[in-house]
């Protein structure tokens, strides 16, 4: 679920020009008020703003899009925030995520005010729980949390049992011992995992194949038809998974784009197509690099500022000192004497990937990793037994504020990204584990062996497939261009899937797609704010604008000592700063390559740290 803390100051980087076009077959885009839907009063009340800005909704859609004569139904549960001007251009839909993030806490938590915030708070913006999510019906859940379940429900919801039993390695890889262990044990959790899954199985029987994308897709469809008009176009924005719901709309409705964005992307064609276990492998490529990120950041913030900098630290010594606590870690593991696992470790280091807004309070947990493994002492209001938890609880504390346990989100992710793979014969526990042994030594050692608490690692086991899933993604004749945003360092969602995705709309000769390249690290471009970002994206949504491909700098400082005032919210002078930005040339299949006179992109990425950092989804 995101998230997005705000930072005092900003460092505007290149200002140069960007230029827009409006391509010669651009479908107008008209306000509509045409809304036939019933709003009322919300299950829980926004965390932003009076409680009368946000309202919800059910919304009736066949339960089975291929046999709407049956009868069957399911309930979408919708939320809306109310444009802030009073008069609403019109909706953007959106969808933070996941798989199995719920829309209608996604407009609860702030991030909603600042997408508000980035589109001028001219729209309407809605999002619904998706099908199997949240407070939509049919829901899927695996689990009784308060029956016999209970135990299952704590170990796969708090992800602690694939930590447990992921593959352990010392910063340098897995060494023949490791592997043999982790191999040994495939048997073992194969069976644990089969009779999990069974339990799924029978819990929620055939609602399992009518939670797939195409039928979440054909759901906005229909929203949008109640909402905005039937066949009007259709504004919406997407991230990380959220961008496949966008890539199937391009795909299956060319006709009803309207102003799309799609942000971090998710390459669908991967997701859709290859082996499900063989995804995390193109989803971490740039980890190592978001991760550097990390160190460099936390050098220059120094000691005050970063709990493990030291006098003189670089981006090295402090990448050195992570894996040698790594390699503590493993040494206690081995001996089956530490509080701290390789794993967990591993756990907090996503965390430092994704979300830069946490950097501080990140970097304070490995501290206090450090600490526990050498005995030191820790704060007094911290229980020794406790500090597993705590490293578990920075990736899951926003959970608090959600309406729904975690295990129900695990629940409805598996059902989601499983349900739309690919058939998988002839794959075992042991073919997925040797190629998260192959990712931890090739790909990333920090983050390899948490491809075990991905959901896609088990979808071998996983039989229920979606009634109808989405293969074929050639390059569809849009009604209107759509926005493509990647992070130059996006951990789990790389820069090369957003360029795939615009080389491929972009093939049939008529651009469709612009990248805008925002030149930063985490997950999403929200954890990184940016005056070029994010006024492109307003000038797309309100008057159509339609960028050259652009590489845009960020507006953000790590490490400055008030990453949780939640009430300082500097996006709107962001909006309203002069426009900076770096263009950069299409070339032939329409990516964009950087101009040779601009500066590296190593450069740009850490001269905005020199003046001093923001999950949402998840998956």
């Amino acid at each position: 679920m995101l998230r997005t803390l705000f930072s005092q100051g900003f460092f505007l980087g290149l200002a140069l020009t960007t230029s827009y076009i409006r391509p010669s077959h651009q479908r107008s885009i008209e306000p509509r008020q045409s809304d036939s839907l019933q709003w009322g009063p919300c299950h829980k009340p926004p965390q932003w703003g009076e409680e009368s800005s946000l309202v919800c909704t059910n919304f009736t859609v066949p339960l089975d899009w291929t046999n709407t004569s049956n009868g069957q139904k399911a309930v979408l549960y919708v939320a809306k925030r109310k444009a802030r001007s009073g008069r609403s251009l019109g909706t953007i839909f959106a969808n933070p995520g996941g798989p199995g993030g719920p829309g209608s806490d996604f407009l609860r938590d702030q991030s909603s005010e600042l997408l508000s915030n980035i589109t001028g708070g001219n729209f309407d913006i809605v999002s619904w729980d998706p099908r199997g999510v949240g407070l939509t019906t049919p829901a899927i859940n695996c689990f009784d949390a308060q029956g016999e379940d209970s135990a299952d429900s704590a170990a796969i919801g708090s992800q602690l049992y694939f930590l447990d039993n992921t593959l352990n390695a010392r910063s340098n890889g897995p060494d023949q011992m490791d592997i043999n262990t982790f191999l040994g044990n495939a048997t073992s959790i194969e069976g644990y995992m089969q009779a999990i899954i069974q339990k799924c199985v029978e819990k929620n029987q055939d609602n399992l194949k009518f939670v797939g994308t195409v039928a979440t897709v054909k759901d906005l469809v229909a929203l949008a038809d109640a909402i905005e008009g039937p066949g009007n176009p259709i504004r919406y924005w997407g991230f990380s998974y959220g961008t496949v719901i966008g890539s199937y709309l391009l795909d299956l409705f060319p006709n009803r784009v309207g102003r799309v964005v799609l942000d971090g992307v998710v390459d669908s064609t991967i997701y859709s197509q290859k082996p499900s276990y063989q995804v995390y492998a193109d989803d971490v490529q740039d980890a190592e690099m978001a991760l550097q990120a990390f160190y460099d950041a936390c050098a220059i913030a120094g000691q005050d500022l970063c709990a493990i900098a030291k006098p003189n630290s670089t981006g090295a010594t402090i990448r050195q000192w992570v894996n040698d606590l790594i390699d503590t870690a493993y040494a206690g593991a081995r001996s089956e004497v530490a509080n701290i696992t390789p794993s967990l470790i591993r756990s907090q280091l996503t965390g430092v990937a994704r979300l830069p807004t946490m950097w501080e309070d990140l970097a304070a947990s490995l501290a206090l990793f450090y600490n526990d493994l050498h005995g030191l002492p820790i704060n007094s209001t911290i229980r020794k037994r406790e500090v597993r938890h705590l490293g578990h609880s920075v990736l899951t504390k926003r959970q608090e504020e959600f309406d729904y346990p975690y295990a129900t989100t695990i629940s409805s992710s598996y059902a989601i990204w499983c349900g739309d793979s690919a058939d998988e014969t002839g794959v075992s526990t042991t073919t997925v584990f040797n190629e998260l042994i192959r990712v931890t030594k090739e790909v990333t050692n920090a983050l390899g062996p948490l491809g075990m608490t991905f959901p896609s690692t088990f979808c071998h086991i996983w039989k229920a497939r979606a009634v109808e899933r989405h293969h074929d993604q050639g390059s569809p004749r849009l009604a209107n261009p759509v926005l493509v945003i990647g992070n130059t360092y996006d951990p789990i969602t790389p820069l090369a899937s957003a360029r795939k995705l615009v080389s491929r709309l972009n093939a049939a000769g008529t651009r469709q797609a612009a990248l805008i390249q925002h030149d930063g690290t985490g997950h999403l471009s929200l954890e990184m704010n940016s005056v070029c970002t994010y006024t492109i994206v307003q000038r797309y949504f309100t008057d159509g604008n339609f960028p050259e491909d652009t590489l845009c700098g960020t507006n953000f400082r790590g490490f400055t000592g008030d990453l949780y005032n939640e009430n300082h919210n500097t996006t709107s002078s962001i909006i309203s700063a002069p426009l900076p930005s770096a263009s950069l040339a299409p070339n032939a299949s329409g990516n964009g390559a950087l101009a040779s006179t601009h500066p590296t992109v190593l450069h740009i990425a850490f001269a905005f740290l020199l003046g001093a950092i923001s999950m949402l989804a998840s998956l």
